[in-house]
């Protein structure tokens, strides 16, 4: 019983990848774009390959190929890479979907764009690096704070936050509770399936004492595995929703049983509903 709600989980998944990817190579190469659609297809084409590496872990999976006749249960990995997709899914939805006026959205993709020259710059001055972009890297950072400095959304907010957001430390000013509710997941939904995940990421000892138990082809251990599926799919379901949302001209390529498989999950990351 519980290896056959596995697989049909396991199937729900590689059909929300397939149509993920199938949307992402559709949409690939558009002249037209505009930079949100050119950053939203960056983003969700690193979900799509996440779902993919995810896949390939899960044993009786389509996309896993057997080492040596060798079937690999991997929880470690498909729970940290199942963090990652919701990861960059936030971002997906923070930066591409959520509705805002022009003020805040300016403000987010600046912060964003200063956020990554930030960090590129600290990378090579931490290996000492006397590459010759460093003074162009700089000039960007110098160009991009005061950008944001004369953004109005920013000029709305308190000389605090206005502090924190110009020092390059922060990309997303939300809080992924925050874009949680943007998103109708319900928070605590996110917090639980954040959390566990996390403990793999991190390899803390709840993690350990779980690998530990943990056998291959065991019935406890499939329940594991179909959990971490679970989470995967749910935020893939919302990934395609969102996407279509970008792409509308996308929304005929969805399939009646992806439609419903999407709804389904809406409300079991709306309701909190873990154990569905």
């Amino acid at each position: 019983m519980e290896n056959h709600k596995y697989l049909q989980s396991l199937q729900t998944l590689e059909a929300l990848c397939q149509t993920a990817t199938r949307l992402s190579l559709d949409t690939s190469g558009r002249t037209d774009a505009t930079w949100r659609e050119k950053y939203g297809s960056h983003i969700f084409g690193k979900i799509c390959m996440t779902a993919i590496a995810i896949l390939k872990l899960l044993p009786k999976s389509r996309f896993n190929v057997a080492v040596n006749n060798m079937e690999i249960w991997d929880i470690s990995s498909v729970c940290t890479l199942a963090r990652s997709l919701i990861d960059a899914y936030y971002s997906f939805n923070y930066l591409i979907i959520e509705k805002v006026d022009k003020h805040e959205l300016g403000f987010r993709f600046t912060l964003w764009s200063l956020h990554s020259e930030s960090e590129r710059l600290k990378m090579l001055e931490l290996i000492k690096s006397t590459s010759n972009k460093l003074d162009e890297i700089r000039k960007n950072i110098e160009e991009l704070t005061r950008k944001l400095r004369s953004n109005k959304f920013y000029k709305s907010l308190d000389s605090k936050a206005q502090k924190k957001f110009s020092s390059g430390e922060i990309g997303i000013f939300l809080t992924n509770t925050q874009i949680s509710k943007n998103a109708g997941v319900n928070p605590n939904y996110y917090k639980a399936v954040y959390k566990y995940l996390s403990n793999y990421v991190h390899t803390y000892s709840f993690s350990i004492s779980q690998i530990a138990l943990f056998k291959a082809g065991d019935l406890e251990s499939l329940r594991l595995l179909q959990t971490a599926v679970g989470y995967c799919t749910g935020y893939l379901c919302l990934a395609i929703r969102d996407f279509t949302k970008l792409f509308p001209d996308q929304r005929s390529n969805l399939s009646i049983d992806i439609i419903e498989t999407i709804k389904d999950w809406e409300y079991i990351v709306g309701s909190g509903e873990l154990n569905r």
